[in-house]
């Protein structure tokens, strides 16, 4: 019996070719959407899932508040919380986390050929580290690997990359800091492959060094991680940590107060990026569903003579739902193969394109498959069912005898389902515009800054020398690069544009206690003149004029405001005191404030002081879009009069723009997808939209012939067809454009600078979505207003 409903529903889905193919067309692509954006989603979910006792891991998170003004909340605090936390029973285990500055790493060259690579993968952590987290080790003991000063921990692929196959504990590798400072570490552990899914991406891992106590309360800049017991009160213990940690006479001196929380590390932690691309795929989903059963009723109707005569001939209900079910689940089920299929064969570019964020098709150990396919089962369902409720609603005699007058006929339900088809899609079009604004504000706003033509020498890792030498050496390398021909600036800075902020210190007035935090870079007395940096008030440093500069110091705007300077000329050569090296200079510029990062997040206050001993190089050259050979040429040019100076230091290099754009790589990685998605999402939706024009315009055939008859013309009769139309768009665009309104102004908090969601940006989207829909409705209501009315009449 079953093979007789396959062989009929494929007999039936063969005949309608032309509506089955829009049908497994709409649930291939709309699914397949869906799809990819579960497993993008899960892939965030899944992000540390791996660790055995992830369940009673906590992160501290602190919000800081700096003389009454609130900063932002942070992942990272004091390294000197750590310090207390050991007093609290309910604390098992504790480590501290943070960044160690990107150095040189170089094997003993008494243990073979020396390999030496910049890297900047490197952590420091805590003993307890591996005691906490789940990182199993290939070579060594986790429980005393972190236990010595100076020992260090590598990847299995760094052991590999430095020592060969060989196990390597006990070997020993030398880290040389930016500033030829060197240390060695004796390897005591190899970790396996870090997962992907992990928050922890280190190549290294070192023990701290010994710290003074007073640094440890200058700036927070580690991640602390507690492993706690059965059932802790975490509110509790964040609120005993708070008051110690407050009761600190550093953080009492410089009037800082700190609140700290706990975050479980097993907590759903999605920004508002992805939640808005989770909901981009619930409105996928709920429009390819709605489109698929919309086709379906719609497509029933031409069946109402069929159904009538085979009910005639003696087939139940029962027989016919079972016919409606089977052709049904088998479109679905086609449809789910070419998904699988589709998938599977876009995967390695998918997984490209989100650096392999996307969890596996196969393999997958979380529940996205086997909830995707619990989705799928139940739109069959819905699928099979629905139809046949609004077919079986009426007598089969009556819908036989009545014909195209049968109250079947009413697209009031297909009319409804467009209306919250075309609801989403206003939604996700106001959203296309939005993200593709921010996009655009973020890569074409002015930074402050120049950028252009600027090659970046990252700092020499040399080894240690005196400071002169180090000064000499830096002078003579900017001076080679000067005299070539295609160089127009040559400067030196600690960091540069694209780089995060660092070194925290506090100024404050000479004569004054209210102290402001900000961020020291150090430049040379080129740095602003390359740069293309606005003053406001006063000048930069003075070129050869070394013991004057050093006596010096430059704030940009928002430093200045911290400091409370309303009047930026009267505050020049007022004297401010930087608190960390208790020295007193004297304010001699005040600069435009420009983009330090991205502009996802705000400007910082900056201050600038003299540095000519260390830093990056930033090499400006003229011409835009030079053939690669020529390239090579200009490269090889500063290559050779880098080796002449520094001989011992690897060549590192970046090109600015590119580097500064990079920061916002996953942003625009993700506008492209939400462009992509709502476009399979507003073509899903014109395909429901398409099927129920056919059917309209089927059924009022012969109100078109009467109008014509009594000497209506076709421009009029198209009127009428779009003003019903016109009037579904109307009722989904009331409804899409304040949900589209609240979830952007949503996904626009996570951007420090950001545009405004004005009148004009809805106008526009609404247009195009008006013109998709007149486009879609147009080839079937043109064709009806056009006919012949004769041949309708007589039809």
């Amino acid at each position: 019996m079953f093979l007789l409903y396959l062989k009929l529903a494929q007999k039936s889905l063969i005949k309608h070719k032309y509506y089955t193919g829009i049908n497994v067309f709409g649930l291939v692509f709309g699914m397949l959407s869906a799809l990819v954006i579960a497993k993008y989603i899960g892939g965030s979910l899944s992000f540390d899932r791996f660790h055995t006792k992830k369940d009673r891991v906590y992160a501290i998170e602190q919000e800081e508040t700096v003389n009454g003004n609130p900063q932002k909340k942070s992942a990272v605090t004091y390294w000197g919380t750590g310090e207390f936390i050991h007093q609290y029973p309910e604390v098992l285990y504790s480590t501290r986390y943070s960044q160690h500055v990107g150095a040189l790493i170089k094997t003993d060259g008494a243990q073979g050929p020396d390999k030496s690579f910049i890297e900047n993968r490197i952590f420091v952590a805590d003993s307890n580290f591996l005691k906490i987290f789940t990182f199993p080790l290939v070579y060594g003991n986790p429980e005393t690997a972190l236990s010595r000063v100076n020992s260090i921990v590598l990847t299995k692929p760094t052991a590999q990359k430095y020592f060969g196959n060989a196990d390597p504990v006990g070997k020993t590798l030398v880290i040389r800091a930016p500033w030829g400072e060197e240390t060695r570490y004796e390897v005591t552990g190899v970790a396996a492959d870090i997962p992907s899914k992990s928050r922890f991406g280190f190549d290294f891992l070192v023990t701290p060094s010994q710290r003074n106590t007073d640094e440890c309360w200058i700036v927070p800049d580690c991640s602390t991680y507690l492993l706690l017991k059965e059932n802790a009160n975490t509110a509790g213990l964040a609120g005993m940590l708070t008051n110690t940690v407050n009761e600190v006479t550093q953080l009492k001196w410089s009037k800082r107060k700190v609140a700290l929380s706990l975050k479980s590390l097993a907590a759903v932690q999605l920004t508002n990026t992805e939640y808005l691309l989770a909901v981009v795929g619930i409105f996928i989903v709920l429009i390819s569903w709605i489109n698929y059963i919309n086709q379906i009723i719609a497509q029933s109707y031409w069946r109402i003579r069929e159904l009538g005569i085979l009910r005639i001939m003696g087939a139940t209900r029962t027989n016919l739902r079972i016919q409606f079910i089977v052709e049904s689940s088998l479109v679905c089920l086609v449809a789910l193969l070419l998904v699988a299929a589709l998938y599977a064969g876009i995967e390695p570019f998918l997984q490209t394109f989100t650096n392999g964020h996307l969890l596996p098709l196969t393999g997958d150990h979380t529940p996205v498959n086997f909830l995707f396919l619990a989705i799928f089962t139940l739109g069959i369902a819905l699928a099979a069912v629905i139809p046949s409720v609004v077919l079986f609603s009426q007598p089969f005699a009556a819908a036989l005898r009545n014909g195209n007058n049968s109250k079947f006929q009413r697209v009031g339900l297909r009319k409804a389902l467009v209306v919250f088809q075309f609801s989403i899609s206003t939604v996700l079009m106001i959203g296309v515009f939005v993200v593709s604004g921010q996009l655009d504000y973020m890569r074409t706003k002015d930074k402050g800054v120049d950028l252009e033509n600027t090659l970046v020498v990252r700092s020499p890792m040399g080894k240690d020398t005196t400071w002169d030498e180090k000064r000499r050496s830096l002078a003579v390398f900017k001076e080679k690069c000067a005299e070539l021909p295609f160089v127009t600036g040559v400067s030196s800075s600690t960091t540069v544009p694209g780089e995060e902020y660092r070194q925290e210190v506090y100024l404050s007035f000479q004569d004054k206690t209210e102290q402001a935090l900000v961020y020291m870079n150090g430049v040379d007395d080129r740095f602003f003149d390359l740069y293309g940096v606005t003053f406001l008030a006063g000048h930069g440093f003075v070129q050869d004029a070394r013991w004057k500069n050093r006596r010096s110091i430059i704030l940009n705007e928002s430093a200045a405001r911290a400091l409370g300077i309303s009047d930026f000329e009267k505050a020049i050569d007022a004297p401010i005191k930087d608190h960390e090296s208790n020295t007193v200079c004297d304010l001699i510029g005040i600069v435009k404030d420009y983009h330090q990062t991205s502009l996802k997040y705000g400007i910082q206050p900056m201050a600038f002081r003299f540095n000519d001993v260390r830093g990056h190089f930033s090499i400006k050259m003229d011409g835009t879009g030079l053939p690669d050979r020529a390239f090579e040429t200009r490269l090889g040019s500063i290559r050779q009069r880098w080796g002449q100076v520094y001989p011992d230091a690897v060549f590192d290099y970046f090109f600015l723009d590119k580097q500064f754009d990079s920061q916002d790589v996953e942003d625009q990685a993700f506008g492209k997808l939400f462009e992509g998605f709502t476009a399979l999402s507003i073509l899903i939706s014109c395909l429901g939209l398409f099927g129920l024009s056919l059917l309209v315009s089927a059924k009022r055939q012969r109100e078109v012939g009467v109008r014509k008859v009594f000497g209506a013309s076709s421009v009029e009769i198209l009127g009428v067809f779009l003003k019903s139309y016109l009037g579904s768009l109307c009722i989904s665009v009331s409804i899409g454009a304040p949900l589209a309104y609240l979830l952007m102004e949503t996904w626009l908090q996570d951007y420090a600078y950001r545009i405004d969601i004005g009148f004009w940006t809805i106008f526009f989207a609404v247009l195009c979505l008006t013109l998709i829909f007149l486009v879609t409705v147009s080839y079937h209501t043109i064709k009806s207003s056009v006919a012949n009315p004769v041949t309708i009449l007589k039809d």
